[in-house]
């Protein structure tokens, strides 16, 4: 028998492990409190400010400004967890950035898809300010807890955001459009459901004007925190669109699913400076409730074994891979350019390689949703959007089979959360749409997906029309 293991003991753990006679690593915060998702007292150190070039208080995130919590408010405030190098990058495998695709690349169309126009005067009536003190109180007592599943991270939504909101009328503007939504969601009648959508379209088009305006100049490290705040709202906004639209269906999900990824993508790059430091400060627990990429996050083994991936889900994955590799890839032409002019084509291998990307951008997605075991949070399906090339974005648009493919997989992880009031059973309308238009001899690989979006789901097996 060896020796026995030194210990060093230590008086200086934080109050939560004292209270619950736990051993404490004295991390900030510590690694028992970051594993049961509770606040710590030994939140991360922030960066020393320099006095020279202090902001004044008026401009600052008032997130920015706030102080741990005392002790007293242990149970009741958002867990703050040490800085990430990357929220995505950590999850499994290293990200591949072949492509080297500048910022305004990975942009896309950043905002395009929304209205870029004045919010129209006639969408407001001298009485909406009751209107608005309604959408403000479904907001704090309904909608909040409907936008995610951790309760730290409803803290952020039903605490943090509407503080942000105070200091920064444009993010004030996204909370009450995400609330006028879900209320239109919720109407009985045509008429409370159209008065509820266009109060949803003023305020995101209110507030969009204000955040174009914003980003347009270089964020300061100071104040980036109501725009990521913001830019969140945008993608619920856009993930409501067949209830912000007045319809029961989405119109074109492969097309709506494109406008979503290129928005995520845009913010992701507009973004991208900040994201280390978002573990520092209150708005942490949207990231640790998406991004399970450390073992102290994982709940537990027994939660992820619960996991509501398919039982083969990692094995189909794999064949996905397979096909993949295999694929005849033929060269990809640039828009607006001829077949012939070898210039503008690009080489089949690293056609497939962009694909390998996206794979791995699908794993990692799946990975997160695997650790969470029930507790499936929308974000997480959103990452695979992230790092997508443009390559497959277009191909996804001009309904290259492979791509299909890959998407008609992606279905099984988006009808994980279909039951969300603003995902309106995205997965299996989108797989519809896949089968309709991938070429016949390609629908084989439809079947596993399908299995699992339609009839382990409790849809009646969808039917292809052709």
């Amino acid at each position: 028998m060896g020796p026995r293991r030194t210990h060093r003991k230590s008086r200086n753990g934080c109050p939560q492990c004292k209270a619950r006679r736990l051993k404490c690593d004295e991390r900030h915060p510590c690694t028992n409190c970051v594993k049961h998702g509770i606040y710590c007292e030994f939140v991360a150190p922030t960066e020393p400010q320099d006095s020279t070039q202090a902001t004044p208080a008026s401009t600052v995130s008032p997130v920015a400004q706030s102080q741990p919590q005392p002790q007293s408010q242990a149970l009741t405030q958002p867990h703050i967890y040490p800085p990430l190098q990357h929220p995505i990058s950590n999850v499994g495998a290293p990200v591949n950035h072949h492509t080297n695709e500048t910022q305004s690349g990975q942009k896309f169309d950043l905002l395009g898809i929304l209205s870029e126009s004045p919010p129209d005067p006639s969408l407001r009536a001298p009485e909406d300010w009751a209107l608005d003190l309604e959408l403000m109180h479904h907001y704090c007592t309904m909608t909040c807890n409907t936008l995610t599943v951790r309760e730290d991270a409803r803290y952020v939504w039903r605490v943090i955001m509407p503080i942000e909101g105070y200091a920064n009328p444009y993010v004030m503007n996204g909370l009450l459009a995400i609330a006028a939504l879900h209320r239109a969601f919720l109407a009985h009648t045509p008429h409370q459901k159209e008065r509820y959508v266009n109060a949803a379209a003023y305020h995101i088009t209110t507030g969009l004007k204000a955040f174009r305006e914003l980003i347009a100049l270089p964020l300061d490290p100071k104040n980036w925190q109501p725009v990521f705040c913001f830019a969140g709202m945008i993608n619920v906004h856009l993930m409501g669109t067949p209830t912000r639209l007045g319809v029961s269906r989405w119109p074109a999900p492969i097309s709506n699913v494109l406008d979503l990824f290129g928005s995520v993508k845009g913010l992701q790059a507009l973004m991208e400076p900040f994201l280390h430091s978002i573990r520092k400060t209150q708005l942490a627990a949207l990231v640790n409730s998406i991004y399970l990429i450390d073992p102290e996050l994982i709940p537990s083994q027994a939660q992820i074994a619960q996991s509501l991936l398919p039982p083969n889900f990692w094995m189909q994955a794999s064949q996905l891979r397979a096909f993949i590799h295999n694929y005849p890839f033929a060269p990809a032409v640039q828009p607006g350019q001829s077949s012939g002019d070898s210039e503008t084509t690009s080489d089949p291998t690293d056609r497939r390689k962009e694909y390998i990307n996206a794979l791995d951008a699908f794993e990692r997605a799946s990975r997160c949703i695997e650790l969470a075991g029930t507790k499936v949070e929308w974000g997480m399906v959103l990452i695979f959007a992230q790092t997508l090339s443009k390559t497959f974005h277009d191909d996804v648009e001009s309904h290259e089979p492979a791509a299909l493919v890959i998407m008609a997989y992606y279905c099984v992880l988006v009808h994980l959360v279909d039951d969300i009031w603003f995902t309106n059973g995205l997965g299996w309308q989108l797989m519809e749409d896949i089968e309709s238009k991938i070429s016949p001899e390609y629908r084989e690989w439809l079947t596993w997906p399908k299995h699992w979006v339609f009839e382990r789901r409790g849809y009646p097996l969808y039917v292809s029309k052709e």
